[in-house]
């Protein structure tokens, strides 16, 4: 088969007029390859024509980028529009749940399409075609890092994101009763959850206007020193907006824990049951129950 492009032009473009001249024919291999080794790209997920679309652009994106000079150039590649593109890519199949692994092949599924029309470009020529191969396995090679890069960092964000959403359900304000609020605590208390706890007691009681606020940590598996110095930071910010922290649910084991702790917990409301606590705090507010 006679060479596709004229031997001058070879060492300097063949990837470049490739996907240049070659565009829609080499979009069209593409998404076969991606069609027929993933199922993560199915019009179910993305709506019929998208991943075209996609692909249509990166070709456009990279064919400038190539014309522009020196593809081997990183920071160039980082900080140009096809990087944006990637990015853009990488978070939309974070969103919507494509493994990562997917997503890298999204982008080095390329190698396999383009294969054929290298050898083409090279006909005749084996150590020009061993070049222009690796040249090209490179450039494809920074893409997937930039794409997996922007894929990572999206992920981090929803799991971030999820894992604070989680942490507001986990711990709820409740309005028991006029002037009386109900924070029931669940599950261990670390340094940023004790945060979140007293963020949302004080809210909580700012916006009731409560004068009662039951703190059960019934559902807390350990109290350390940590830990109750959190709930002593909590009870002493809630008195600074004028309401009374019952704690409730110190079991026997929990209080032979604070005591061989030295844990001084004298200047707190503490009630053994919530029952208790509950009946406390209608008395604290002047209703007889």
């Amino acid at each position: 088969m006679a060479a596709m492009f004229e031997p001058n032009g070879w060492q300097k473009d063949v990837l470049f007029r490739i996907i240049e001249e070659r565009k829609n024919d080499l979009k069209i291999a593409w998404i076969e390859k991606i069609s027929s080794d993933t199922d993560s790209f199915s019009p179910q997920k993305f709506g019929n024509g998208q991943i075209a679309l996609q692909i249509e652009r990166l070709l456009t994106g990279m064919a400038a980028f190539l014309s522009r000079g020196n593809h081997d150039d990183n920071e160039r590649l980082k900080a140009s529009e096809i990087a944006e593109m990637l990015t853009g890519i990488s978070v939309q199949h974070a969103k919507i749940g494509v493994p990562p692994v997917d997503t890298a092949f999204f982008v080095l599924s390329l190698k396999s399409a383009i294969l054929p029309f290298l050898r083409e470009a090279t006909t005749g020529d084996p150590h020009l075609f061993s070049t222009e191969l690796l040249r090209a396995d490179q450039f494809i090679d920074r893409l997937a890092l930039i794409t997996f890069d922007a894929y990572s960092r999206t992920r981090e964000e929803v799991i971030a994101q999820q894992s604070r959403s989680i942490m507001e359900l986990s711990t709820p304000a409740v309005k028991l009763w006029d002037k009386i609020l109900l924070l029931p605590l669940i599950g261990v208390v670390d340094t940023v959850r004790a945060s979140q706890v007293i963020e949302s007691l004080l809210q909580a009681i700012f916006d009731t206007e409560s004068l009662v606020a039951i703190l059960d940590i019934t559902g807390v598996p350990l109290i350390d020193t940590r830990v109750a110095h959190h709930l002593i930071k909590t009870i002493a910010a809630a008195k600074m907006l004028g309401a009374e922290v019952i704690v409730t649910g110190i079991s026997p084991d929990t209080a032979q824990t604070m005591v061989k702790l030295n844990i001084d917990l004298g200047a707190v409301r503490t009630c053994g049951t919530l029952r208790t606590g509950v009946a406390e705090a209608f008395k604290l507010v002047g209703k007889n129950i």
